[in-house]
């Protein structure tokens, strides 16, 4: 043991020991007010208890490093998937768990420390997915290596070091987005192709009803008759189906995506006309859900499978110029209300509160097409203008 001065006027002690679990000489050190024989004495003491539990804390850590080692990828994914099933909601859970499955699945019996950067490259670079979809993945195996990391079981997060490649946009990747959403003039073609079976008058009605207010497909059959004021003329938005992690047979109601989703929004004659034809049709059928909307002939939630089939199905027969029946969905209907409203000259911050946009990305990028469409149109009326 040795001791220095210092300009305070105390005296700082020191003593060296070797700790084996990192192979090297360390350094413990205490302050006293002396230098006397009694002071001397207690430095001693102190710096034997500090040493020895500085001794103890490395060889715990080590133990725990050890064990650490010897973990796999499945034991801390199953830990892992514990806490985040205690934060996110169910059909949010249900989804990624299957994205991180798909990524994970050749990897689970691996040694967590011994996984690399390298494998995760190689899947993403062999993947068939979108590239929206990959970085999706990335991104949600990214937050589970941070976890890992930040519990100590690895000493670096192996997806810092995986790049993702630039996308290329072409000619048709632009067709496609311009393809997602129906001007007022398609939309009109396309109900023309509509069906008339009772089947098929039920699914009808949801899709307009979808297209006069921008509801998602879990938010318009989440709706329940007590979330309707039809004399003010307004929808309630408080739930969303949840249609990932269970059946619609067996659903559950979650709350909106965001907190932007929680929202009233107004409907017009035709929407009230919908609302009381639904009101009548589900009197005809022995109700199983009968607090819902929109119900099949079953008396059952409208299945959003189904819908999506049809919505092919009348697009093939509609045949609109530039819409390939593939690309129709539900979703396809929210996109069409902007577009809707762009049309009629709504204002893009009120259009991005009535759907419950958080994000303005897709809400501009149909904004800023439908109205350079506009302006267009504007320019060929003029040049056909005679006096």
């Amino acid at each position: 043991m040795f001791f220095k001065r210092l300009d305070n006027g105390k005296y700082r002690y020191y003593e060296k020991f070797y700790d084996e679990s990192e192979g090297k000489w360390k350094q413990a050190s205490v302050t006293l007010t002396s230098k006397t024989r009694q002071a001397q004495g207690e430095a001693r003491r102190r710096l034997g208890v500090k040493i020895d539990k500085k001794i103890l804390e490395h060889d715990e850590r080590y133990k725990q490093k050890q064990k650490f080692q010897k973990m796999t990828v499945r034991e801390v994914y199953n830990e892992y998937k514990i806490f985040r099933k205690q934060e996110l909601k169910d059909s949010t859970y249900a989804v990624q768990s299957v994205m991180l499955n798909s990524v994970l699945k050749n990897i689970l019996d691996d040694l967590i420390n011994n996984v690399s950067a390298s494998y995760f490259q190689r899947y993403f670079m062999s993947s068939l997915n979108s590239l929206r979809y990959k970085k999706s993945q990335k991104s949600l195996i990214n937050l589970f290596f941070k976890y890992v990391l930040k519990l100590g079981y690895i000493e670096y997060n192996p997806l810092e070091r995986v790049e993702l490649p630039k996308q290329r946009k072409t000619i048709e990747d632009i067709q496609k987005k311009r393809e997602k959403f129906l001007s007022i003039d398609e939309m009109k073609k396309f109900k023309q192709s509509f069906e008339v079976t009772p089947r098929e008058v039920r699914m009808n009605c949801l899709i307009e009803f979808m297209y006069l207010t921008g509801l998602r497909i879990g938010e318009a059959l989440a709706l329940m008759w007590e979330n309707i004021n039809l004399i003010d003329r307004k929808l309630y938005i408080k739930y969303t189906l949840d249609k990932n992690s269970t059946s619609i047979m067996e659903f559950k109601l979650n709350s909106p995506k965001t907190i932007d989703s929680y929202r009233v929004v107004s409907i017009n004659d035709r929407c009230v006309e919908i609302l009381n034809t639904m009101k009548q049709l589900n009197t005809e059928v022995k109700r199983k859900n009968e607090l819902f909307v929109f119900l099949s002939l079953t008396g059952t939630l409208i299945n959003p499978d189904t819908l999506n089939i049809y919505l092919k199905k009348i697009a093939k027969k509609a045949n609109i110029k530039n819409k390939k029946p593939e690309m129709f969905s539900s979703h396809m209907l929210r996109h069409s209300h902007v577009s809707l409203l762009t049309e009629l000259g709504v204002p893009i911050k009120t259009i991005m509160e009535r759907v419950g946009h958080k994000d303005e990305k897709t809400t501009l990028q149909i904004y800023t097409h439908v109205t350079k469409k506009m302006k267009e149109d504007v320019d060929e009326k003029l040049n056909n203008l005679e006096l």
